[in-house]
């Protein structure tokens, strides 16, 4: 078929040039040449010819005339599919997107059972990482507005997960294959060479421990399709390991028991992989799995972004405030999605730290981390930690001219002394207190993280010492203060259910409502300085019966 077209083509370019090589002559200048005729020809000529040859002559014109047609057609229709395949590949290569392939769950835990929910916990993966991944997006761009990385693009199409490649571009090039000529293959098969795919591509896999599946997790492979990004392991595991029966297998057969005769029987356990509690432990591991995915995949995209012309320090610099932003993001995501991204945003600051050690950021930011995670421990370890942040928060402060971010540090540190419950720590972190509101005006300040972090110190000292009134007062008074200035509104979730608060935010609800109403009273209030907006705090704390 292949030799047929060429043989086709072939003919129809030389009878559509020799046509239009015909040019045509003047007839004042065209010399006539003498036609020698025999006279036998002469006298055939002369014979006349018979209807059949007539007809014959005709057909035989016809058919010339039709395959001029055909000729011709097939000439147009070749030119046209030559230009659709180009505009073909021309879109496909201009309009090339990152690619982000997720693979089918693959079960290796053992459990035979869950194979046949695989697909639907695929699927469920698949849309919480698109959920988590618009969130990542969205805190990038109002931390590109906020503070820095200008030079990168956000993206304003996210990838979708999809479980296989884009092939199109391959598929249509293996098809030119076929028509074009040997001689041409090599060329159109660098098209693949010089244009590959490219994006991320997770292989996700279930794994268990124990032989019950005391403890589950989901193992993810993320790798970059065209290899300039190193691939990366990562397993997730349940952070409350199941160590006995489910509850509701125990009651069966406790009540199973009681029905059956005297003689003692052996109730064989049914096989662990049949109770539905193992599918609902996958998916509620799902929700810190997709979590650190998408944040994985979109530290790749940055770091595989990085402009070209950064070269040398610049290049470090950038790297070092991706690797900042991404602790940041860790650290905020602990709380809600497991005490493993502790350990991430450490790594990922110290990583910031490495690139840039004369930034006074990831300082601070891992001072608040290891003095975060220290609240979820006891005694040793909780002291250890907080002291890591006083050391960090020192750092900071050594790097760090900006007196409105040498504030913001110092309560950080304070915080962390009041913490370690070390009676000359904690009293070296009142006074600090004390000397900064000397020398601070409250009313005047609009940073809502300084404020909300200095309610934090209130609050903390308010829990340590049997609820002082005077400074459980301040703690509300300036945890209104930040909620008031942060327009956003991005503290006041966390704000109801920060452990630091517990002592001071009873009615947190009718808190949030007198807020709302206050803030549609005096749009501008976030805005608000100095009397003015002290008197409306008052008005807040009076309708809480806070004063």
């Amino acid at each position: 078929m292949k030799k047929r077209l060429v043989l086709v083509f072939t003919f129809v370019i030389i009878n559509f040039g020799s046509g239009c090589s015909q040019a045509p002559i003047s007839n004042s200048t065209r010399t006539e040449t003498p036609t020698i005729i025999t006279a036998s020809e002469l006298e055939e000529s002369k014979k006349p010819k018979t209807s059949i040859e007539q007809v014959l002559e005709n057909l035989d014109r016809v058919d010339k005339s039709f395959n001029r047609i055909v000729f011709f057609l097939a000439k147009v229709v070749i030119i046209l599919l030559s230009l659709i395949v180009i505009q073909r590949i021309v879109i496909l290569i201009t309009f090339r997107s990152s690619q982000l392939v997720i693979d089918n769950f693959t079960n290796a835990s053992g459990a035979e059972g869950m194979d046949f929910v695989l697909p639907g916990l695929s699927q469920l993966g698949r849309e919480r990482l698109v959920r988590d991944i618009k969130g990542v997006h969205q805190r990038l761009k109002q931390h590109i507005n906020s503070s820095g990385l200008r030079t990168y693009p956000p993206p304003d199409k996210l990838p979708l997960p999809q479980a296989t490649p884009d092939e199109r571009l391959s598929n249509l090039v293996a098809s030119l294959n076929d028509f074009t000529p040997d001689q041409i293959d090599p060329l159109v098969n660098l098209l693949k060479i010089i244009f590959p795919p490219y994006g991320t591509k997770v292989t996700s896999i279930l794994q268990s421990q124990g032989e019950d599946y005391n403890r589950l997790g989901i193992t993810f492979e993320v790798a970059d399709i065209q290899g300039r990004v190193a691939s990366r392991l990562y397993t997730i595991w349940e952070e409350n390991p199941t160590e006995t029966v489910p509850d509701t297998v125990i009651k069966t057969l406790a009540n199973n028991s009681s029905i059956t005769n005297a003689e003692d029987e052996e109730f064989e356990l049914p096989a662990i992989e049949t109770y539905p509690e193992l599918k609902d432990r996958f998916r509620a591991l799902l929700k810190p799995a997709t979590r650190w995915l998408a944040l994985e995949i979109s530290r790749r995209e940055m770091l595989a972004n990085v402009p070209w012309y950064y070269l040398g320090n610049w290049c470090k610099r950038y790297q070092s405030q991706i690797n900042n932003f991404f602790g940041v993001i860790n650290y905020a995501s602990a709380p809600t999605h497991g005490r493993f991204f502790y350990q991430l945003a450490i790594e990922d600051l110290q990583a910031a730290i490495e690139l840039d050690p004369n930034w006074y950021q990831p300082y601070e930011n891992l001072g608040d981390t290891y003095s975060t995670q220290g609240r979820e421990f006891q005694e040793n370890r909780r002291v250890n930690l907080e002291r890591q942040a006083i050391l960090q928060y020192e750092k900071a402060l050594a790097r760090c001219e900006d007196e409105t971010v040498r504030r913001r540090i110092k309560v950080g540190k304070a915080m962390a002394q009041l913490l370690t419950e070390d009676e000359n720590l904690v009293e070296e972190s009142r006074k600090e207190i004390q000397l900064l509101e000397k020398q601070w005006n409250a009313e005047s300040d609009l940073s809502s993280r300084f404020l909300y972090n200095l309610a934090s110190w209130y609050a903390i000292f308010t829990g340590q010492n049997s609820e002082d009134k005077q400074t459980k007062q301040k703690a509300r008074q300036y945890l209104i203060y930040a909620l008031l200035r942060d327009s956003d509104r991005n503290l006041w979730d966390w704000a109801s259910r920060d452990p630091d608060f517990q002592a001071v935010r009873e009615r947190f609800t009718d808190l949030q409502f007198a807020l709302m109403n206050k803030l549609n009273e005096v749009n501008e209030l976030p805005e608000v300085t100095g009397e003015r907006f002290v008197k409306h705090v008052s008005e807040i704390l009076k309708e809480m019966n806070w004063i």
